[in-house]
């Protein structure tokens, strides 16, 4: 019975059973305003008329993101009206502003740019440099030297290396992520966590609440808590009476970031779960990236981690203590960054459609999601149209076959354009990969989709020059020979009820 009792109560029930009654009620309303007949349908039609033109009337929104969303309202007035209310638009109250501009603010301030770096990209390469800027300035992410890199094509590579790095922590272990599972993978990083705050290191966790819900048991950031290790939830998903809460749930934090004493920094594509190191299987073989950065460039990772703790915990975070505590030896130029969907500026988009829109030889790209707006599919197309070489590889087995549908969606218009797409067949490829030209690379955590887009709270990395650059090609070209091209007559042989399917799931990119 007590078992019976905490599910009754716990969050995936109750998020179930509000969900069950949403539903339920949509259709009852819908079927009551129109038995009401022509007053109600007018009044109907009225209200989504001027929520329409409330949104076309917003400037600093994509045109696609616009459209998707009238269409949603089209098909839906009041459901789709309520639903953009709510999480299609970036709201927040006086009170979370007051805390996003103070800490924007302190994160910027905190940074020390060096101008010789940006210099010394532009002799390589001017529109890199200018992407570079466009990072330092609109992001407060400059680009760093005297760091030291090491990439890892699959999981359970870079999983070892982790696990020994956090073994040796002497002062602080910071961790931030989108996923974490109970299994091996966390079990044994817990296990390490523990043993470290006996020895009087700094542990802190933040976890997404979304991310999390059916992975993590109730009140589980209260069981690290009482273990020594600092734990928040971001966006935990529970009741309030404040309606300012509500808008922040459509809003994830994506990022998946480890600092190890303030000079050792793990990020990527991976979350801490089974499945990334293919200790389990889902969805075949489960193929992902990252890299560990050891350095100078940590500064980057710690000062993201650092200004989430701060809008998590209503705490001062006290950066000036956790610089890093020595440099490497220079291997490139590198530049983390970090996206927020609670301003106007679409970092993560940016720079993809920067790096396509200035290749000069070929733009190599594997993503899990294709989910793109049309200033994405007009540059993969220019670029392809203009004799750029563009690959993209996307999963063989997808994870979600709705997703899955809607990327397949876009295949015609960038095959007819000269894109080359590639299934990566053992399996699902959850990597985020840009390489170009031999000289620049981006790996991190940014889907290319809506959500990483426009909805997330993401981090990713860019690699100028240096020993990743190559490698990050070389593993895009290996993977390719675990691929198979997709060609227009696998277009078009699509069937008809998948066809009109897709279109319809179409509507719903802005929330996938």
């Amino acid at each position: 019975m007590n078992k019976f009792k905490r599910f009754v109560y716990s969050k995936r029930f109750i998020i179930s059973m509000v969900a069950v009654i949403q539903i339920a009620l949509f259709f009852v309303l819908t079927k009551k305003l129109y038995t009401m007949g022509t007053r109600a349908y007018v009044l109907l039609t009225v209200f989504s008329v001027l929520v329409m033109f409330y949104l076309l009337e917003k400037d600093n929104m994509n045109p696609s993101y616009k459209l998707l969303w009238m269409l949603d309202m089209v098909f839906f007035p009041v459901a789709g009206a309520i639903l953009y209310f709510f999480w299609g638009d970036k709201k927040l109250t006086r009170k979370q502003q007051k805390r996003i501009t103070a800490i924007k603010d302190k994160t910027h301030n905190n940074i020390k740019p060096n101008p010789k770096l940006i210099e010394k990209i532009a002799k390589v390469d001017e529109n890199a440099a200018k992407q570079s800027r466009y990072l330092e300035n609109i992001a407060s992410a400059p680009p760093y030297e005297k760091t030291s890199t090491r990439y890892y094509d699959m999981g359970a590579a870079m999983f070892r290396d982790y696990m020994q790095d956090l073994r040796n922590a002497k002062e602080s272990i910071f961790i931030q992520y989108f996923i974490i599972d109970e299994g091996y993978v966390w079990d044994s990083v817990l296990e390490v966590l523990k043993q470290k705050v006996k020895e009087g290191v700094d542990v802190r966790v933040i976890y997404d609440g979304w991310g999390c819900l059916m992975n993590l048991p109730e009140g589980y950031e209260i069981k690290l808590r009482e273990w020594g290790i600092k734990a928040y939830i971001f966006n935990d998903v529970k009741f309030s009476m404040h309606i300012g809460d509500y808008f922040m749930l459509n809003h994830r934090d994506h990022r998946k970031i480890t600092v190890i004493d303030s000079t050792i920094g793990y990020t990527g594509g991976l979350n801490l779960a089974d499945e990334y190191i293919n200790i389990i299987e889902r969805f075949g073989v489960w193929k992902d990236t990252g890299f560990r950065i050891e350095g100078d460039a940590v500064w980057g990772l710690t000062t993201t981690f650092l200004n989430t703790w701060e809008f998590v915990t209503l705490d001062d975070a006290k950066y000036e203590d956790f610089h890093p505590k020595y440099s490497c030896e220079t291997d490139g130029i590198i530049q983390p960054y970090f996206d927020t969907p609670l301003d106007i500026a679409n970092v993560c988009e940016n720079i993809y459609l920067s790096v396509i829109h200035n290749a000069k030889k070929y733009v190599y790209i594997a993503t899990p999601y294709l989910i793109v707006d049309n200033e994405t599919l007009t540059s993969l197309t220019l670029a392809a149209q203009s004799g750029v070489d563009v690959r993209i590889i996307v999963p063989g087995i997808p994870d979600k076959w709705y997703v899955y549908y809607v990327t397949q969606s876009y295949y015609k218009v960038l095959i007819e354009a000269g894109v080359k797409i590639y299934e990566y067949t053992p399996g699902f490829i959850h990597a985020k990969m840009y390489v170009t030209d031999d000289y620049q690379a981006i790996v991190g955590g940014a889907n290319t989709d809506f959500r990483s887009m426009y909805l997330n709270f993401e981090n990713s990395c860019v690699f100028y020059g240096g020993t990743t650059v190559p490698k990050v090609k070389a593993d895009f070209e290996d993977t390719m020979k675990h691929c198979r091209q997709v060609t227009m007559e696998d277009v078009k042989n699509t069937p008809v009820v998948k066809r009109i399917l897709q279109i319809f799931l179409r509507i719903a990119g802005p929330l996938m």
